[in-house]
């Protein structure tokens, strides 16, 4: 194994990887959700479209020197929001008017009805002074012709389709999804249904990451379960290869004697960019590349703990795939510590699972998990982002810690 590098360093020569514009593909605007968007999206036009009314109440012509209270004004129509007021209104007259409604020319000021006499009667008496301008969303106030709304990259997520919904894309240029196979390894894990024995466990991790594979917009293959045996590694790595833009390895990347993946790789055309990182959990995490068709593949290799794999995949993996299709990878930030008295200093940077909670001062602090063991895959529950405590630091109430996005997408300027 080489000479372990820091975590820093290690997303730093991860993130530095060449990652050429992907394929692109159209989809239907119902399948575009959590997809990433490959071309700008910009208005077609002012938003709001025409003037429009932001209470239900009277438009009325206010002018330059406005209205008094107490002015009284023949009630002469309506708009609603999909029928409009047929002609422009003239000075001394008004109409009922709806939220979201177009305002007619002429008029220039919509007052609320609680500040009139009502909604019933053939004219109406103001109850409050209007000035010109007042709860009318003018034309292009918010949005104009034009203007770029998306860039390229970015997640559609609910806010995002809603607006492509309102521009009319019915179809939607995406990217296409990175493909990432997942292979575990090691004679003692058994498929998830069925029972261990007691040398044995369920192989949890590849669900783990196929999910966290997920929440990136990515395609996760499960390949299987690859045993100890150089023969079979050897050939379930080749497909994870040949059918994938990343590959990623769980177990097997130590240094035991049955620890057989680098090595397979190394044989597999992988080169090694580092092998061996300063975290505690993931000392041993591997990050390899291969050229195929001119472009580079990537390959990790994540260490078989729960705890580890998990947090690897998040700190260095995810940052990665998202880069792939043009999103911003997030970055590393900084947060108060809660609670952390029980946790003791460590010769290694430890990323510990937490969660931000509100503080009674309003600001968001970062609240640790207890200590647990990597091999305890429940220890995970406890947060969905990292708190990164330095090497021989013990986290205190009120202790600065760095901080790293999670499955909650979570990072902190």
């Amino acid at each position: 194994m080489q000479q372990a590098i820091t975590v820093q360093e290690a997303r730093a020569r991860v993130l530095a990887m060449p990652c050429p514009p992907r394929d692109r593909e159209v989809v239907p605007l119902a399948q575009a959700h959590g997809r990433f968007l490959a071309v700008p999206i910009a208005a077609d036009g002012p938003w709001p479209t025409t003037d429009r009314s932001a209470m239900d109440g009277f438009a009325v012509a206010a002018g330059v020197g406005g209205l008094p209270v107490g002015a009284d004004l023949p009630v002469v129509g309506e708009s609603l929001a999909g029928s409009p007021f047929a002609r422009r209104l003239a000075s001394g007259e008004a109409i009922r008017i709806m939220t979201g409604a177009v305002v007619p020319p002429g008029a220039d000021a919509v007052v609320p009805v609680e500040h009139t006499s009502g909604f019933h009667g053939a004219r109406v008496t103001l109850a409050a002074p209007v000035r010109a301008g007042q709860n009318v969303r003018k034309q292009g106030s918010e949005v104009v012709a034009g203007q770029l709304l998306m860039a390229p990259g970015r997640r559609l997520r609910g806010a995002e389709i809603g607006a492509l919904a309102v521009l009319g894309h019915a179809l939607v240029t995406v990217q296409k999804k990175v493909r990432v196979a997942i292979v575990a390894t090691g004679d003692e894990v058994v498929p998830v249904e069925r029972t261990p024995a007691p040398h044995q466990v369920r192989e949890s991790n590849s669900w783990a990451l196929a999910a966290q594979v997920g929440e990136c917009g990515a395609e996760a293959l499960r390949l299987g379960i690859a045993p100890d045996e150089p023969q079979a590694l050897r050939a379930m790595l080749q497909r994870g290869l040949d059918e994938a833009d990343v590959l990623v390895t769980i177990g097997g990347i130590s240094k035991g004697t049955h620890d057989l993946v680098h090595g397979t790789l190394a044989q597999l055309g992988v080169g090694t960019v580092f092998h061996g990182i300063e975290l505690k959990p993931g000392k041993p995490t591997f990050f390899g590349t291969r050229s195929r068709e001119g472009r580079d593949q990537f390959v990790f290799g994540l260490p078989g703990n729960p705890a580890s794999s998990f947090t690897v995949f998040d700190l260095l993996v995810r940052p990665l795939l998202l880069r792939m299709v043009g999103a911003d990878p997030g970055a590393l930030g900084a947060c108060i510590a809660a609670s952390g008295a029980s946790w003791h200093g460590n010769a290694r940077l430890q990323a510990i699972p937490a969660r931000l909670v509100g503080a009674p001062n309003g600001a968001l602090v970062a609240e640790l998990a207890p200590p647990s063991p990597s091999g305890d895959p429940f220890s995970l529950l406890a947060g969905g982002v990292y708190a990164l405590i330095a090497p021989q630091q013990r986290p205190a109430d009120g202790a600065i810690v760095g901080l790293a996005g999670g499955s909650s997408g979570v990072v902190l300027p």
